[in-house]
């Protein structure tokens, strides 16, 4: 089974820096990476770090990207993420929502002209971190079929969220559309098993256990119709909205084409503070725990999204 290789934080920050990377954006990059390995979310994280040397090493980033704001109003804006590593755009995006949602209460920004950001519950934990509720959502290269249809239309389109708690960890909430991310077949090839049960379909649309099979055919989406339509909605949202590429249009990272991806992002930072006041603190308090407190079904415990990453991200946080 091979190892997968992880790099340290500094360790990034010099391979990416001897490549042209700004320190700052070299930061952003081996923070968001590291942070994925210490989650425990490794197919987002540090072991993607050659696939962006050898995109780096075909100008396929631009490395000193203007991020114009194309249209705004106090609710929302428009930017251009510049075709710079998905990690920045995405980073640059959250904090510009975060910003305005402190004057606004709320705030969405729409990005166009950016690659893929990896994991995506990362940036919605920048507005978590300020005491904000923070979404994001994005679409992606098309991977699966409209019910019914043999073609890859639309995207994996992934979107997070994270929800404070005052004194405690924030709830997070991290998912694709599809029935997992397609980043899994490969990690399932790597470790030479076979993929469970409706997670793909092959070329022929006939169901597929193995990850080679998968990667030429189609990623099924999540519960049913209901996971393609939700696809729908994030990818009208972060690529039609935002004037980004959508559906087939959306170009695909594993390549050796120096074009952007064009990949759409959507940002909403909501103040909690400013819709409720203080209440929010006492309120969200007590839906936590209700939750955790609810009773089980012989000795299971109940647990809340992002609890995982929380303990992962601790038990690794001095290993990685």
């Amino acid at each position: 089974m091979p190892e997968i290789k992880l790099y340290e934080k500094e360790e990034i920050i010099e391979i990416l820096s001897s490549y042209g990377v700004s320190k700052t954006d070299a930061e952003i990059t081996a923070d968001v990476m590291t942070v994925a390995d210490k989650c425990g979310v490794l197919t987002h994280g540090s072991k993607m770090l050659p696939t962006y040397i050898k995109k780096l090493s075909e100008n396929g980033f631009n490395l000193n990207p203007d991020f114009k704001v194309i249209r705004e109003t106090n609710s929302f804006a428009v930017l251009d993420g510049d075709n710079s590593i998905g990690f920045v755009s995405a980073v640059h995006s959250m904090e510009y929502a975060i910003r305005k949602a402190k004057e606004n209460g709320m705030f969405t920004v729409f990005s166009r002209n950016n690659n893929t950001f990896g994991p995506a519950f990362y940036y919605p934990l920048l507005a978590a971190k300020s005491g904000m509720i923070g979404i994001i959502s994005s679409n992606s290269p098309a991977q699966m079929a409209p019910i019914g249809g043999r073609e890859k239309m639309l995207g994996t389109n992934p979107f997070a969220a994270a929800i404070p708690i005052a004194d405690k960890d924030p709830i997070i909430i991290d998912m694709a559309s599809s029935i997992v991310a397609k980043s899994k077949f490969a990690y399932y090839k790597e470790q030479g098993k076979k993929l469970p049960d409706g997670w793909a379909l092959d070329e022929n649309g006939e169901p597929t256990n193995d990850p080679d099979s998968a990667i030429k055919g189609f990623i099924m989406p999540m519960a049913g119709h209901k996971g393609y339509a939700i696809a729908m909605l994030i990818d009208i949202l972060s690529g039609v909205m935002s004037g980004a590429a959508y559906l087939d249009t959306v170009g695909r990272f594993y390549t050796d084409s120096k074009n952007g991806m064009n990949v759409g992002f959507m940002c909403t930072v909501i103040d909690p503070y400013a819709v409720l006041g203080e209440e929010y603190d006492e309120r969200i308090k007590d839906f936590e725990e209700k939750l955790r407190n609810t009773k089980t079904i012989k000795d299971n415990i109940i647990t809340l999204p992002g609890d995982r990453k929380h303990r992962a991200f601790r038990q690794n946080e001095e290993k990685l």
